[in-house]
């Protein structure tokens, strides 16, 4: 095994959102989500979360019963990392028509958030058909000018800054505090360090980004690009 290869099995063993599959097959994931009886949230994030989401000011508040998205698609060994700013949520995709979808379709969404969560490998940044159909095909889209151009997609990674999704983004004043973050950082890190030609491209919310990174941002700079455009 190669010093690239430990590192990579040392952040899997760190992994925070294991949590949320112990014990639990797909088809309870598929029950709980379809019912909205659950809240997928690691503990060490959930009085955060909490506080968010109870406070009269929130506009948006986070929408837990669906799988976080904290990241997907290859960070073992990217060329390319998209930064984004959270998951979004459409009540009209993501919900009604997530829970009238045949039953094999939901759990094989689900299989795929799940091994992305657990930085399984060959995890793919989208998934041709089940992620335009739950997903909106938001990525698919902002993604299809690169696939066109024949840029390899099993080389991309994506990190979210905040993995709960919302209709909207609303900060608030702990938004880089989150437990979650923690390890999102230590990926960021991990890349800069093992992968010395992986590109990061920032599509949103710059400052946010330097202050989850800190100083490795600096001390990389030229490793960093910025979307002219923070909604394209």
């Amino acid at each position: 095994m190669t010093n690239k290869d430990k590192s990579w099995e040392e952040l899997k063993e760190k992994n925070p959102w294991k949590e949320l599959f112990e014990n639990k097959s797909i088809e309870e994931l598929r029950k709980s989500i379809c019912e909205c009886n659950t809240e997928f949230v690691i503990q060490k994030d959930k009085t955060i979360i909490r506080n968010h989401n109870n406070d009269p000011k929130c506009k948006e508040p986070f929408v837990l019963f669906k799988l976080p998205k904290p990241f997907r698609g290859n960070l073992k060994d990217p060329k390319l990392v998209i930064l984004s700013l959270n998951p979004g949520f459409n009540e009209r995709v993501n919900k009604t028509l997530f829970n009238i979808l045949d039953t094999k379709f939901q759990k094989d969404f689900i299989e795929i958030c799940r091994n992305n969560l657990l930085l399984e490998d060959n995890c793919l940044v989208i998934t041709p058909g089940v992620d335009d159909v739950c997903d909106n095909g938001y990525w698919t889209r902002q993604l299809s000018d690169l696939k066109k151009d024949g840029a390899n997609l099993s080389k991309i990674g994506l990190i979210q800054f905040i993995p709960y999704a919302s209709k909207n983004f609303d900060s608030w004043k702990d938004e880089a505090n989150l437990e979650s973050q923690k390890f999102t950082q230590n990926i960021i890190q991990r890349i800069l360090k093992e992968s010395e030609n992986t590109l990061f491209l920032i599509m949103r919310s710059k400052d946010k980004w330097e202050k989850l990174i800190g100083d490795e941002m600096k001390k990389y700079e030229s490793r960093f690009l910025y979307s002219r455009n923070p909604r394209c």
